[in-house]
């Protein structure tokens, strides 16, 4: 009998979303007791706390930005000054958790007549006003989303009418058919018409009122002041109409200088973050996680049964476009998906394997793992997965050549994977397969051996990129696999 082990990421169901008016450093704050050192320590603490995944921020000034990005424990960001559209002036910055998620594009707009023009002001606005955008991909579930982050003028009406206007005409341009989440400094509170404007559009939610739980007992502003109230929001997270918001909160926390009796509480800005935890709409089409309907098609059209079958991801893949030859001449047929993580190919393993009934089946996989595509996966993991594919195959009576992974010591798409992970998991995985399949009867292709600089890379004259051979990359390894199954007849 076999052992079957399907080993994966679980996807987060939700996200934690903040918006966060941090009050631009001026001196005045600081002799009256609130400077902005010790304004962002405390700043960071609760962020790092809190561990929101992705929060707009607003009157960042660029030594703010770098002092809090810095203090901050695992977060990316994305924004420009609103002056000059690189580092003057205040800024509407996009902070992301780099674990969870990826930003794929990103840009800003000016709340103008002239919104790609740098530092332009708008209508009667008393400054230049920013929004700033990211298009980002939770890690775990691929799935995209828009953000937008601004800071609306605090002086003109007909500026902040006309920013509301220009956000839902480039959310309709940009978005289309994607979700989108929105946050900012409105300058207008929700009894406001330019906030029913954005809320009577039929784009946008506010979290505040779609929130299943809530904890919002002031406004959105405290001018410093502890024991200020206020009804007034004007800071606001909105969403696109599919997203379920589960809890809303404007959180209202201080810290303390001085000891004792003698201590003062104080607030970390003149606003209070306000946060929502958000859940992704889930897309309405059937979910095909395995790509089963990759090769359905094709599948079909196969007459006989192949000589030998080759299973795996973009390497796989990528083999019979640099070489269709190879796969022609032999009776091979290429199995492989761009992307795919060994759970997924094990899912699949019987439609495009063992349906096929070939002679040999050569399992090349694990690389995708190492690069957290579906995010983290274990060695043990991503081992016993090869292993479940070599036992379905060994059980249907189909020959097994296990291979080594490709060397690599970087992944572009996957900036969180640093050298030391690719290298260690790729060198401890493929001792394993090797043992493995030694232990169990089945042929080892080592490619890594003969494609390795020395230093954990590919060697430069093999690769397309530091993970994807080249076609003389390709050579190399058909002089190993072919080797393997000659003596395999």
């Amino acid at each position: 009998m076999f052992a079957l082990t399907v080993s994966a990421a679980v996807a987060q169901p939700s996200f934690k979303v903040a918006s966060y008016n941090v009050r631009y450093d001026n001196s005045n704050d600081a002799s009256n007791g609130n400077p902005w050192e010790l304004r962002m320590k405390a700043m960071s603490d609760l962020i790092n706390y809190e561990r929101w995944d992705v929060f707009g921020a607003q009157e960042l000034l660029d030594h703010q930005l770098r002092g809090l990005h810095d203090n901050l424990i695992g977060y990316g960001y994305v924004g420009v000054g609103r002056d000059d559209g690189a580092k003057m002036g205040e800024y509407a910055p996009i902070f992301y958790k780099k674990d969870r998620i990826n930003c794929l594009e990103s840009g800003y707009f000016w709340l103008s007549e002239t919104p790609d023009v740098a530092g332009s002001v708008g209508w009667d606005a008393a400054c230049p006003r920013i929004c700033t955008w990211g298009k980002f991909e939770d890690k775990s579930t691929k799935w995209k989303f828009w953000f937008f982050n601004l800071h609306m003028d605090h002086v003109g009406i007909e500026a902040r009418r006309k920013a509301a206007e220009l956000l839902l005409a480039k959310i309709g341009e940009m978005c289309a058919d994607d979700q989108y989440i929105v946050t900012g400094d409105f300058n207008v509170d929700q009894d406001n018409e330019i906030y029913k404007t954005l809320t009577s559009s039929g784009m946008l939610k506010d979290t505040y009122h779609e929130a299943a739980r809530k904890m919002a007992h002031n406004g959105t502003t405290n001018t410093f002041e502890v024991n200020y109230k206020s009804e007034g929001r004007i800071d606001h997270i909105f969403v696109s109409p599919r997203f379920r918001t589960h809890e809303y909160g404007i959180l209202t926390p201080v810290y303390w200088t001085g000891s004792g009796s003698s201590a003062t509480a104080r607030m970390m800005s003149d606003h209070y973050p306000v946060v929502a935890r958000v859940e992704l709409p889930r897309l309405r089409a059937p979910q095909d996680w395995a790509q089963y309907g990759y090769y359905e098609s094709k599948n079909k059209d196969v007459k006989k049964a192949p000589k030998v079958l080759f299973m795996g991801d973009s390497i796989t893949e990528g083999w019979y476009h640099h070489r269709p030859q190879f796969f022609h001449d032999n009776n091979y047929l290429g199995r492989g998906i761009g992307g795919q993580i060994t759970a997924q190919m094990l899912v699949r393993f019987r439609s495009d394997v063992i349906n096929h009934n070939p002679e040999t089946v050569v399992i090349l996989a694990g690389t995708n793992d190492i690069a957290m595509n579906q995010g983290y996966v274990s060695p043990d993991h991503i081992f016993e997965n090869i292993v479940s594919m070599a036992e379905l195959a060994e059980f249907n009576g189909i020959k097994v050549v296990l291979c080594s992974i490709l060397p690599a010591d970087s992944y572009s798409w996957s900036w969180e994977v640093g050298r030391d992970r690719a290298v260690n998991y790729i060198s401890e995985l493929n001792s394993r397969i090797k043992e493995y399949a030694e232990a169990n009867g089945h042929a080892y292709a080592d490619y890594f051996s003969v494609m390795h600089d020395g230093n954990g890379a590919m060697i430069k004259e093999y690769q397309q990129d530091s993970v994807h051979p080249n076609t003389a990359g390709y050579i190399v390894m058909e002089q190993v696999i072919q080797d393997i199954l000659k003596k395999d007849k």
